[in-house]
């Protein structure tokens, strides 16, 4: 993956910030896994998870390096709260709390770039990926802040999540999407624990692009949590939902430790999902190490280990995984 990002600011005289943010990016994922969708089956005409994006469909096959601007969003932040408008994340994903992974891209949770192509845990709660949203956040009161996001059409084509696409002739059309989201801190200061927790639900309107699918209302909700004590993480996170369809219920928890020792992060994950609509269930195992060198570079390894099961199929992959990150600052420009 190659990535360019821009920020732009300005501070008023009241003290209201202003920001225009983008990121386009490129990318070369698992062939049978653009964006998250995936077949694991060979029905000709399967419907696919609103949410989830999984079928019993036949698989994808495109290798095709996908680019797309994924970020593009104006931003009012003031005394009264932050208000979003354009591509971006909704207020379920952006108050995410779980698991801290060494590993940034091949995560076990959520997974950016998935090198076995069998990564179906997905707690993070991402509805309508990157389509075009206002959202609005208030702010922090007593550790606590909330956060709304409306969606006019979930039909953004992104590397991650890819709302509006399908297996076998049959995808969702996602619309009127709406999220509610809470994220909590609290440190004890005397103790050095530190508790975070997010809670978010969504619910849109579903039907069908192409083929009859009995699409109806889709609603999720998910929980999280990551406490903290020295260099020791727990985190944990849940998700449910109902993916749109009649017994189509998709659930998803990760759990994981990361302590951070010697200079280098090291992490333990596990997770598991289902999605009844496709009938398969998920785990998966991630065991990984990272570390920085210098402001630009950081590097991980990692062990992985998914499995995926169907009725009639079953699929594992093991193996060894390698990031390299670099990061670079191309050019900064300040003035008044």
């Amino acid at each position: 993956e190659i990535s360019l990002t821009g920020l732009s600011e300005k501070v008023l005289d009241n003290g209201v910030r202003l920001r225009a943010r983008g990121a386009l990016r490129l990318q070369a994922d698992h062939p049978s896994r653009p964006g998250g969708i995936g077949g694991f089956g060979n029905l000709a005409a399967a419907p696919v998870g609103a949410f989830s994006g999984l079928s019993a469909g036949a698989p994808i096959d495109s290798s095709d390096i996908r680019t797309r601007l994924e970020t593009a969003y104006l931003q009012v932040d003031g005394g009264y709260g932050e208000l979003r408008v354009g591509k971006d994340l909704g207020v379920g994903a952006r108050f995410h709390e779980g698991t801290r992974s060494a590993l940034s891209h091949a995560r076990l949770d959520s997974t950016l770039l998935d090198p076995t192509g069998l990564s179906t845990v997905r707690t993070r709660h991402d509805l309508t990926g990157q389509s075009l949203k206002v959202s609005y956040a208030s702010p922090r009161i007593l550790g606590v802040r909330g956060g709304v996001s409306y969606t006019p059409a979930a039909d953004s084509d992104g590397l991650d999540r890819r709302p509006k696409a399908g297996t076998g002739g049959v995808s969702p059309e996602t619309e009127n999407a709406i999220e509610l989201a809470l994220n909590g801190t609290r440190r004890l200061r005397e103790s050095g624990w530190r508790f975070d927790v997010g809670l978010a639900w969504s619910s849109a309107d579903v039907s069908a692009r192409g083929l009859a699918v009995p699409y109806d209302q889709v609603e999720t909700w998910s929980a999280g949590t990551r406490i903290e004590r020295d260099d020791w993480t727990f985190g944990a996170s849940w998700l449910e939902s109902e993916n749109g369809l009649p017994q189509g219920t998709y659930n998803a928890w990760s759990a994981g430790v990361h302590r951070n020792a010697y200079d280098t992060d090291f992490s333990v994950e596990f997770g598991e999902a289902s999605d009844d609509s496709a009938q398969l269930d998920g785990q998966s195992w991630r065991i990984g190490a990272a570390r920085d060198f210098g402001p630009s570079t950081r590097l991980a390894i990692g062990y992985l280990d998914d499995r995926t099961e169907t009725i009639n199929q079953n699929w594992s992959s093991q193996g060894v995984v390698v990031e390299i990150t670099l990061s670079q600052k191309i050019v900064e420009i300040t003035g008044n």
